[in-house]
């Protein structure tokens, strides 16, 4: 059954007058501005402090310690010079090392050494070993020293070694340098071999 046109048109007009209220509402809301959210303060990068090493600090080096006459070489080696009927020179006439005048002479300047010597009595025959602390520069004069000098130079485990052995009419003489680690000991010998004793005053102070 169909409605009277009048009930249509009033539910026509119904429907119409809803249609620009939508849309209003519609409108109102789709331009509506949208906010932006609140940026967020700045912050300026701050310098960090450098913080403190956690690593521990190398000790220093021991200070080096020369020894004295009575103690330069091994109970062994005093043993062997005395069954040779040798004497230690306790009167400190004994100055050096080394009849070279460029070694002597380095040796002259040097603040801390010591000097031991052993002889035969009635004889020529006798030894001095020479122990002194050098730094780097009193080390290259020695090793310029013993290059014009002649001496032979050979690498060992235990530091740089020059050795000479000379012969002349009234004496024959060795000479045994040993450079290490701020080190020089050196070993004159009239009438004997120097090596020994040089090498056997290191390991008695320095191994």
């Amino acid at each position: 059954m169909r409605r009277p046109v009048t009930e249509r048109y009033s539910a026509g007009m119904r429907r119409w007058m809803l249609v620009p209220a939508v849309v209003v509402l519609l409108a109102l809301s789709g331009c509506a501005p949208e906010t932006e959210p609140a940026a967020a303060p700045s912050v300026e990068p701050t310098a960090s402090e450098p913080s403190e090493s956690s690593e521990p600090t190398e000790p220093a080096p021991e200070p080096i310690v020369l020894p004295g006459c009575d103690d330069i070489y091994t109970p062994a080696m005093v043993e062997t010079l005395i069954s040779e009927s040798r004497v230690r020179d306790a009167d400190g006439t004994v100055s050096r090392g080394s009849l070279d005048d460029g070694i002597s002479a380095i040796f002259d300047e040097l603040d801390e050494t010591v000097s031991c010597g052993w002889y035969l009595p009635a004889s020529e025959s006798g030894s001095t070993t020479t122990i002194a602390i050098i730094d780097d520069a009193a080390r290259s004069e020695l090793e310029a020293a013993f290059a014009a000098g002649g001496f032979s130079a050979a690498t060992t485990a235990d530091g740089e070694l020059y050795s000479i052995r000379v012969e002349e009419e009234f004496i024959t003489y060795e000479e045994s340098h040993l450079l290490f680690d701020g080190v020089w000991i050196g070993t004159l010998y009239v009438g004997g071999s120097a090596e020994p004793l040089t090498i056997n005053a290191y390991a008695q102070s320095f191994q």
